[in-house]
């Protein structure tokens, strides 16, 4: 099976169709996407239609889980907080309840986890191999996904009680599979890189041959960030994705 990983899609639909254009080429069986596929960006339902398109196996991120509860995002910074109740007054009500339904974890074909933040905490960042530990002590299969940080990366598990080793991907690059070791790997942001890169950034995991590949590609910023502007969203939201920080 192959599978296309997406994360943190964020509302950008300029950077999701580059993503989808470029899979279309990569005989893909399967999508799972690992949350957070609104807040900040100016395109919420259409994120939302093109992952039912697909029929991406997905999770629930903190920012859609405060895009239907509003008391969820009394926690975020002040544009953020603006950004999720613009995104709340657009969503229909379709996406919305489809929001409400997606589960915080998935086991996917028995052998794959996706979760948001790490397995045992949808909101934890796992951003050290201390943070991936807790993700391994609670993993039951093999491989698990993970987003939340935005950053590219995946940690190995040797299975002989050491912390986890961490490798960051900022630029992509391969994963080849050990069946003796566990992996946890971050595919990066759809729609928001912050890793220093202003790619878009998404895997795709070959099972059969155990390979994981983390893919960054060029997107039309300047649209998106145009998009942002014209529905007036926090100019801090937009100017970041020149950056990729």
């Amino acid at each position: 099976m192959r599978y296309a990983v997406l994360s943190d899609i964020h509302s950008n639909l300029v950077a999701l169709q580059a993503v989808l254009s470029v899979l279309a080429d990569e005989r893909i069986d399967r999508y799972l996407c690992l949350g957070d596929i609104v807040g900040y960006g100016a395109r919420p339902n259409q994120c939302c239609d093109l992952m039912r398109e697909v029929q991406a196996v997905c999770v629930r991120g903190n920012h859609d889980e405060a895009a239907v509860s509003p008391e969820k995002a009394e926690w975020f910074t002040a544009s953020a907080r603006a950004c999720i109740h613009w995104t709340r007054e657009q969503l229909r009500e379709d996406n919305l309840e489809c929001l409400r339904e997606l589960a915080l974890r998935r086991i996917v074909d028995d052998q794959i986890t996706i979760c948001h933040g790490s397995v045992p905490d949808p909101d934890h960042y796992t951003v050290s191999p201390a943070d991936a530990l807790l993700s391994f002590r609670e993993m039951t299969t093999r491989v698990a996904f993970f987003g939340h940080t935005h950053y590219a990366e995946w940690f190995v598990d040797s299975g002989d009680g050491q912390l986890p080793v961490e490798f960051p991907m900022p630029t992509g690059g391969s994963v080849q599979l050990r069946d003796d070791r566990r992996y946890l790997i971050n595919p990066g942001a759809v729609g928001q890189p912050r890793d220093g890169n202003e790619l878009a950034s998404f895997a795709v995991y070959d099972s059969e041959l155990g390979e994981i590949v983390i893919h960054r590609i060029a997107y039309d910023i300047a649209k998106s960030v145009r998009q942002m502007e014209e529905a007036g969203l926090p100019e801090a939201m937009y100017s970041r994705l020149w950056l990729g920080v």
